[in-house]
């Protein structure tokens, strides 16, 4: 894992700062266009000094795809597996019991992310986002195939059939790495 930055780092190494309109012009170069589905992982701070942070990265995704599109970003929540498997960072045995009895139920519109980055997590609770329902590997989607890309995400095969990767795979989708 890499080091995190401040943000004074990130200005420092921003030679002019993001913007929805620098953004739009970016996605369109690398061949995002209207009407694709499109998986997005991204880490804010690999993309440079943004105005507006993750709001404006995401505002120019969606008015590059248009509600003709799909935006869809993982939204997983790790804290929902078995402590004693829990490498990073590791907990003490004592506190297993108490994790495991204590753990809020996982709930799409209540979970936060773990480990995904600021824009996922603020996408995730975008309005019109739809988040699947697996305790640890959801997805989350806006636009046109969202519903469908989120429905009855199978919880026992997390990333293989009947979930929102095959979903995307179906419907042709575009994966989107920025920074990661």
């Amino acid at each position: 894992m890499g080091v995190i930055s401040s943000e004074g780092d990130i200005v420092e190494k921003t030679q002019q700062p993001n913007t929805i309109t620098t953004l739009k012009r970016d996605f369109e170069d690398l061949g995002i266009k209207v009407g694709q589905v499109v998986i997005v992982h991204a880490s804010l701070s690999k993309i440079g000094w943004t105005v507006g942070g993750p709001v404006s990265v995401i505002k120019a995704l969606m008015q590059v795809l248009t509600s003709k599109g799909t935006l869809v970003m993982p939204t997983f929540s790790g804290e929902n597996t078995e402590p004693s498997q829990w490498e990073n960072p590791p907990v003490p045995k004592n506190w297993w019991k108490i994790i495991r009895s204590e753990m809020p139920a996982f709930h799409p519109q209540i979970t936060p992310t773990r480990g995904i980055g600021t824009i996922a997590e603020t996408f995730r609770k975008w309005p019109k986002v739809k988040r699947s329902n697996h305790p640890v590997s959801s997805f989350a989607a806006w636009g046109k195939f969202a519903k469908k890309i989120t429905k009855n995400h199978n919880l026992i095969a997390d990333l293989g059939e009947n979930t929102p990767l095959s979903r995307i795979y179906d419907l042709n989708g575009m994966s989107l790495l920025i920074g990661v």
